[in-house]
């Protein structure tokens, strides 16, 4: 239990951090916040999918929405950041 609750909030946690860095990315146009941005990605990715996985296995939460789902969706911010700017060029 104590691992299905600390997975959820390290993933909103590393999700929030990663969406500061891409805002810094995008307000200073320094590429070098991509970095910290892509790393708080993939480390949001496993607790989120850790809390995913706990909470399916085990059913921990009856309710639809948990901490994980919120932070899978705060990681995909830079990954759909990146995409874009892909893309326009």
């Amino acid at each position: 239990m104590r691992l299905y609750k600390l997975s959820g909030y390290l993933s909103v946690i590393f999700g929030i951090l990663c969406c500061v860095f891409i805002i810094l990315s995008v307000v200073t146009k320094h590429p070098i916040y991509l970095v910290p941005a892509l790393v708080n990605t993939f480390l949001g990715f496993i607790f989120s999918i850790i809390n995913i996985y706990l909470n399916a296995k085990y059913e921990i939460s009856k309710k639809n929405f948990s901490l994980g789902f919120g932070g899978l969706v705060l990681s995909s911010i830079p990954v759909i950041f990146l995409m874009v700017i892909i893309f326009k060029h």
